[in-house]
């Protein structure tokens, strides 16, 4: 079974966008388990308080997201986001890092772990 990790960046994006997304990932890598780090769940908490309505509405839509269809996983508390999402995805085949961040999907990159990304809203493999 694969693991889709998400950031913050791409569950902002599904939470704005329609979940075909959601089914294509499925499609592409079934049998799948959809993950979220800690950490990433905290960045969400704090982006629904944003003073940015549109901002704290896709956050608040994104936590409900993780509640209904994710798994929360621990991560060491050590490091940023990124930092603690690419310590989790080192070493293990089956799991796949869902960002938008070119940053982070560059670094994944770099350290030949799988990403996903979206490109004119279709899913794509990295």
């Amino acid at each position: 079974m694969f693991e889709v990790v998400f950031d913050t960046s791409f569950i902002m994006t599904l939470a704005e966008k329609s979940s075909h997304i959601i089914d294509d990932i499925i499609r592409l890598l079934d049998p799948v388990l959809f993950v979220v780090p800690d950490c990433v769940v905290e960045e969400l908490s704090r982006l629904s308080f944003s003073k940015h309505v549109k901002k704290s509405k896709f956050a608040l839509l994104a936590l409900k997201f993780v509640d209904e269809k994710m798994k929360v996983v621990e991560t060491p508390k050590v490091g940023s986001v990124d930092d603690r999402i690419v310590s989790y995805a080192r070493g293990r085949s089956e799991v796949w890092v869902a960002t938008m961040d070119r940053k982070l999907r560059e670094r994944l990159f770099r350290e030949k772990l799988k990403c996903i990304t979206l490109s004119n809203d279709k899913v794509v493999l990295c």
